[in-house]
């Protein structure tokens, strides 16, 4: 699997679960059941790293306190370490998720919508019940993005206003937990200004103290864009709470806009057909151009509804374009589609599995329907 989606998905990551690594870690490594301290430093090592050489410093640490340098599982681990260790993997916008949860979730979804003895056709009504169900839930969630309003913790922020307008509403409540975090929690320590108009912060969580662990951060005072030593925006998507701190010290007013992606916000389905893709043309799928091509003229005739020379221009261009299709798959240079595959799709012989009855299920009546009592 890791090979194919190296081939193929060349723009994604794979990567391990956190969760069956930390699961299978006792019984690999024993002194993690006793030494608190040494299990510390392992979980350190998978998702609190900012950089290689912090991933290389609490490793180190953890191999000489627990002495575990002959361990042949954390020896094939290590060589292992970009597939799960957060510090190897933040320039990948992964969201958070650390663990295969998602497609657990799923799995259990559609585990309740068939049974062991069920027939393709049965799976097949009982995996549509379900994605409607989905989709209700999420039109639902559109819905109240769109026409509710979200009520904001601290109502005199300008950044909090201007992100509950932008961000979705499971988005913003992220955003808005990361702002006051940024805002109590997370304090400046230094703070030096360059000649090229650039300005570098330090920060620390303001729990930690003085020897609590540092940020370093860089400003350019004229665009506001501000990158952060924990990459918190390239892997979440949203801007981390130093980002965030910075930007309530200096009294910024407004978020530039590339920390807003489209596909966390309230219109992120907005235009999702649009504009065309030559690729289109290419796919394997049918249903895929078929529908892209639906929505295209949908939204154009919404668009020229109240516009008389719209119109006529739209229909005549449609005609002459109409006739070139015409001529193109007449001449043999298309595709002919009416062919039709007479092939029959008939469900696999039925087998009884092992534990499960063949016996006919009673009915209501009959379950409730007392055997006669013979009196001797």
């Amino acid at each position: 699997m890791a090979v194919a989606i190296e081939r193929v998905l060349t723009t994604s990551r794979h990567r391990l679960c956190q969760w069956h690594i930390s699961k299978k870690a006792p019984s690999k490594v024993y002194c993690f059941n006793h030494d608190k301290g040494v299990r510390g430093l392992f979980h350190q090592c998978m998702s609190k790293c900012d950089c290689e050489y912090e991933f290389d410093h609490y490793w180190n640490e953890m191999m000489l306190k627990g002495s575990l340098h002959d361990n042949r599982w954390l020896q094939d681990l290590y060589a292992i370490r970009k597939k799960w260790s957060t510090a190897y993997n933040k320039d990948v916008l992964d969201l958070g998720i650390l663990s295969t949860q998602r497609s657990e979730s799923a799995n259990h979804g559609l585990h309740g919508c068939s049974k062991a003895t069920s027939s393709i056709v049965e799976c097949f009504i009982g995996l549509e019940k379900l994605i409607s169900t989905w989709r209700r839930a999420e039109f639902d969630e559109d819905f109240k993005c769109t026409q509710g309003s979200v009520d904001l913790k601290y109502k005199g922020s300008i950044l909090l206003k201007q992100a509950s307008k932008i961000f979705s509403r499971k988005m913003f409540s992220i955003f808005e937990k990361s702002f006051m975090e940024g805002a109590v929690g997370v304090s400046i320590v230094d703070e030096l200004r360059s000649e090229d108009n650039s300005i570098s912060y330090v920060t620390s969580q303001s729990d930690e103290g003085v020897d609590g662990k540092r940020w370093f951060l860089n400003l350019n005072a004229n665009t506001d864009e501000t990158t952060c030593s924990c990459r918190g925006f390239e892997t979440k998507g949203i801007p981390c709470k130093h980002v965030l701190r910075i930007f309530i010290h200096r009294n910024i007013k407004h978020i530039p806009d590339q920390y807003f992606l489209k596909r966390f916000s309230l219109h992120a389905k907005k235009g999702i057909y649009l504009p065309y893709s030559p690729s289109l043309a290419h796919s394997d799928s049918n249903l895929v151009f078929r529908n892209h091509l639906m929505r295209f003229t949908y939204d154009l005739a919404l668009q020229i509804e109240s516009c008389q020379p719209a119109k006529e221009l739209v229909m005549k261009s449609m005609n002459d374009l109409a006739q070139k299709v015409q001529s193109l798959v007449i001449g043999g240079e298309g595709v002919n589609k009416n062919e039709k595959d007479e092939t029959l799709l008939k469900d696999p012989p039925r087998k009884r599995p092992k534990g499960v009855s063949n016996a006919r299920i009673k009915g209501h009546w009959e379950k409730n329907t007392k055997a006669p009592s013979t009196t001797f």
